[in-house]
């Protein structure tokens, strides 16, 4: 009879722990504030690790499911220690002070620029040490470097002339992308020569500039805004001549991650589908 109570004693604890340990990080857990690096440490096979995203991260559909802590960049310093995950990953921390909160309650916090591609390519080797997995990191880096080669070696094969594009991220005011910012380095290995070249980031320029520089193409990244409704845009010629692009999926192209490559083929093929609409019906490329 003692033994079975013994074993009845055993169940329960056994139940009890497992009921416990439902809602706790699993061991080695991270959590991830950047959706470039969610999609980043997914694509390395390692989803399995992460423990929570932010409110921003929204990639694979899979991450959906766990729980946020906190907004892109900004954490919710509770929550996580809640957790005890092993690592934060972030590309910045809007107050600097939460890195300094999650390391002293034992946490390790990665917090390194992901602008660009070399962003890209070092968050990539830091991935493949920090979750132990180098060889899914270096065929990572091998993708990468050759997606990119590729794009520059079509283009250069192909003697088409650059188009002059102006990317918008916002229009009241307007908002574009600068020189160095990713929307650049993206419409390079697309073909398109950004008309903002002396200001870098993300400035804020006048139509009447846009009206000067008169780009071939307008590549439109603000979805929830309409340039039909602003009579102010009618003046601009690719707006007339409907040389306005909007992406399949912007987050693929304003994200550095692994999903880029695949959001620049699709800008490449919606451009040559544009301009060759245009030559069809009597409009010269420019």
């Amino acid at each position: 009879m003692r033994r079975l109570f013994n074993l009845v004693l055993l169940l329960a604890l056994l139940c009890l722990t497992a009921c416990s340990d439902e809602h706790k990080s699993a061991p080695g857990g991270v959590v991830s504030l950047s959706p470039a690096l969610t999609e980043l440490i997914c694509h390395l096979g390692q989803e399995k690790r992460l423990v929570a995203r932010s409110t921003a991260c929204d990639w694979p559909e899979s991450v959906k499911k766990l729980p946020t802590a906190g907004d892109f960049a900004e954490p919710e310093l509770e929550r996580i220690l809640a957790m005890k995950p092993a690592l934060v990953v972030s590309n910045e921390f809007v107050n600097p002070k939460d890195a300094d909160a999650l390391r002293q309650a034992g946490i390790a916090v990665e917090l390194h620029p992901c602008d660009g591609f070399n962003d890209y390519r070092e968050w990539v080797i830091l991935m493949g040490k920090l979750l132990d997995c180098p060889h899914e990191a270096e065929n990572e880096l091998k993708r990468t470097d050759g997606r990119i080669a590729g794009f520059e070696a079509e283009f250069n094969s192909s003697q088409k002339k650059t188009l002059r594009a102006l990317y918008v991220i916002w229009d009241s005011p307007l908002l574009t992308a600068g020189a160095d910012s990713l929307p650049d380095a993206v419409g390079r290995l697309a073909g398109l020569e950004n008309i903002v070249k002396s200001e870098k980031g993300y400035p804020s320029i006048s139509l009447e500039f846009v009206l000067k520089e008169d780009p071939d193409v307008i590549v439109w990244f603000a979805h929830d805004k309409d340039w039909k409704s602003n009579p102010s845009w009618s003046g601009i010629r690719a707006i007339r001549e409907g040389r306005v692009l909007i992406p399949r999926d912007d987050s693929a192209l304003l994200r550095p991650g692994p999903r880029i490559f695949d959001g620049i083929a699709d800008l490449k093929s919606d451009l040559e589908t544009m301009f060759a609409d245009k030559e069809t019906s009597g409009d010269a490329q420019p």
